[in-house]
């Protein structure tokens, strides 16, 4: 690419100084799994940003936090914290993006404008650790810095999230799930502080304008990839030299059948209705013609005839309501632990 100008050259400068103050007061985690996939993930939107040359790098620090800062330059850190907070690579993909987004678009640039030098280094190691006093000594607490970004770089920041997270192969609708997420922790802690999410503006605010922002461009907010959850599995293997399948959700196995196309269409089914956040109470079973079968949203899901019983297996009623029944207990499970998690 071309070599940078001088002003890029001084905001990479920043950049690294920042970093150096960043890894001298943590410790950064070597683990190839645990940063080769923030890399990786990293590497993948800072592919599609609007700077994509900038000497990006992504590294994990050891910090209880959920939490994320990027640097002038594109030097981007996320807290040990942050990967447990973030249920799936699409969420962790969305907070990278915004991060990467502030670095693209020169906010920390912008923001080291209106402090020295040393007082903006203060400033970040003050953001990822949330300690005011840190940033106290730099004096800079009277400029409303501590808070991360201003209302309008922030959502500049988010709404730059989900055009780079569109040009990815990870779903744009973990922008939403993951503020929603912040924001039901908010309510639910009476320490109202998420480390960099507690910034402004308000997360219901930015709850509100991702979310529209997702329908003007007619993404569907589908949560399911994104917040993982009724997570829908098909193994297949055979016994005793007879192929079979079984459909596993949440790891609890559903049903088992040595129709194997038969059952990978009743997979394809469910997971399109999980998506559609399918209730307990639509799932059914009914007698059908020759059989009996379980219906969901009145959709067919999966027929069972005599000649899937194995030997002593009851009956194709039983069969059936049985499934129906396994069904309606874990999305009822599921939907609880959504409720009280986020």
């Amino acid at each position: 690419g071309a070599p940078a100008s001088p002003a890029e050259e001084h905001e990479i400068r920043l950049g690294r100084e920042g970093a150096a103050e960043i890894e001298r007061k943590f410790k950064v985690v070597k683990d190839e799994a645990i940063a080769g996939r923030v890399s990786r993930i990293g590497a993948t939107v800072a592919a599609v940003s609007d700077r994509a040359h900038l000497p990006y790098s992504f590294k994990v620090v050891e910090d209880a936090q959920a939490n994320a800062v990027a640097l002038p330059g594109g030097f981007v850190y996320v807290t040990t914290g942050l990967l447990k907070f973030v249920r799936s690579d699409h969420e962790l993909a969305a907070v990278i993006a915004h991060e990467v987004a502030h670095a693209a678009r020169g906010h920390g640039l912008e923001m080291s404008r209106r402090a020295t030098t040393a007082a903006f280094v203060s400033i970040l190691v003050a953001i990822i650790t949330r300690d005011p006093n840190l940033a106290q000594g730099a004096q800079i607490v009277s400029g409303g810095l501590l808070s991360g970004y201003t209302r309008d770089l922030e959502r500049d920041a988010d709404m730059a999230s989900v055009e780079y997270m569109v040009r990815t192969p990870y779903s744009p609708v973990a922008v939403l799930t993951v503020l929603e997420r912040v924001l039901r922790m908010e309510q639910l802690t009476p320490r109202r502080d998420l480390g960099a999410f507690a910034n402004h503006p308000a997360t219901s605010e930015r709850v509100q304008y991702v979310e529209a922002e997702l329908r003007r461009r007619r993404i569907a907010i589908a949560r399911r990839a994104p917040a993982n959850y009724l997570a829908l599995e098909v193994r297949e293997d055979s016994e005793g030299g007879v192929p079979y399948a079984e459909i596993l959700v949440n790891g609890t196995l559903m049903v088992r059948l040595s129709d194997v196309n038969r059952l990978r269409d009743a997979a394809e089914v469910l997971d399109r209705l999980f998506d559609a956040d399918l209730e307990p109470f639509e799932v059914i079973a009914r007698e059908t013609s020759g059989g009996w079968g379980v219906f969901a949203r009145g959709l067919p899901v999966i027929r069972f005839v005599p000649g899937d019983l194995a030997s002593g297996d009851g009956t194709v009623r039983e069969m059936a309501t049985s499934l129906a029944g396994r069904l309606r207990v874990v999305i009822e499970d599921d939907i609880r632990k959504r409720r009280f998690r986020g």
